[in-house]
């Protein structure tokens, strides 16, 4: 018997596979149950249609172009912390090993293929219906975000060329490689410093900077650090924090930047890049390929112009955040 949608309007369900064939599959089994399909040819291209049509649940296939489902997953996990939105991860890998991969990535669930389309719809459903009560009980959301809420204030920033910097950061790369425990490490850059100190005067770029560092004091917890990057910024870095942490933490910065206004010239819009590394990473071996990593996000995220955040993870992957 062939399950059916939860709810009356039908859920829309994303399906994202590089194959035509599995696409199609997957289509047939879910439109057949009522359900509203749409779809994606890979990675990237999921986190473009998710961010348009905004579905009720994803089915990701694991392998894929540009960005894998597993990178997929941990970005649109990071983007719906105060919604609960289901993912299930689907691959010909079905050992043990895989589905914990999967899971660990933020899935809720994990297919096998080739499934069987009742199973899918099955699991569809019970997702879905996961969701409908959350979203209907009263403080059943997730909210809290991880390395993105703390109560931290702000502190005396120590300058990145100083020694007690590069010992501090020893430390912590030390620690996360002898626990294999995650790093991340973000570099925040204001966009218009040079431009604000040549038409406006370096007493308001200095306001711009407070202000900005009141964001960055806000959005990270006691464990984390600060240091002042360059004049126009800062370099987090973040303990055991995964790459949902990270990517939360960037989009509550440059977010919540966005929102700083300068009394004195109202119609002044702040805006920041962010460049993000990660700690294990294939191409992070040592503390100075994390430095070195995270100042080539950084040149990349401002090469596009400014109020970009890039991540390096296996690849640079470069997005605008949404207000």
């Amino acid at each position: 018997m062939n399950a059916t949608p939860p709810q009356s309007a039908p859920a829309k369900v994303l399906v994202a596979d590089d194959s035509d064939v599995e696409r199609a599959s997957a289509r047939q089994a879910l439109s057949d149950a009522g359900y509203e399909v749409v779809e994606a040819v890979d990675g990237q291209h999921a986190l473009e249609v998710f961010a348009r049509e905004r579905p009720d649940l994803v089915l990701l296939d694991v392998v894929m172009p540009r960005l894998t489902g597993l990178e997929t997953c941990r970005i649109l996990k990071a983007k719906t912390q105060t919604s609960y939105l289901p993912v299930i991860m689907v691959s010909t890998r079905n050992s043990v090993n895989a589905r914990v991969e999967g899971l660990r990535s933020g899935a809720d669930d994990y297919l096998g293929k080739p499934y069987d389309a009742d199973e899918l719809r099955a699991r569809v459903e019970a997702l879905l219906r996961t969701r409908k009560v959350l979203r209907d009980v009263e403080g059943g959301k997730p909210s809290v975000r991880e390395g993105a809420v703390g109560d931290a204030t702000p502190r005396g920033d120590i300058d990145r060329n100083d020694p007690a910097f590069k010992r501090r950061l020893e430390e912590e790369f030390d620690r996360a490689e002898r626990y294999s425990d995650p790093l991340t490490c973000l570099r925040v850059e204001l966009d218009q410093y040079e431009a604000v100190v040549r038409d406006h005067g370096g007493e308001v770029a200095g306001e711009l900077m407070v202000a900005m560092r009141e964001v960055v004091g806000n959005s990270i917890r006691k464990i984390d650090l600060v240091y002042r990057s360059e004049s126009s910024g800062y370099l987090l870095v973040l303990p055991n924090t995964h790459f949902p942490g990270a990517l939360a933490v960037a989009e509550r910065v440059a977010r919540d930047i966005r929102k700083i206004r300068v009394a004195a010239i109202p119609d002044l819009r702040a805006s920041v890049s962010v460049g993000v590394s990660f700690f294990p990473n294939k191409d992070t071996h040592s503390l100075q390929d994390m430095l070195q990593l995270v100042d080539a996000a950084l040149d990349r995220a401002r090469g596009e112009g400014g109020g970009f955040v890039c991540l390096y993870q296996h690849q640079g992957y470069l997005y605008r955040p949404e207000d």
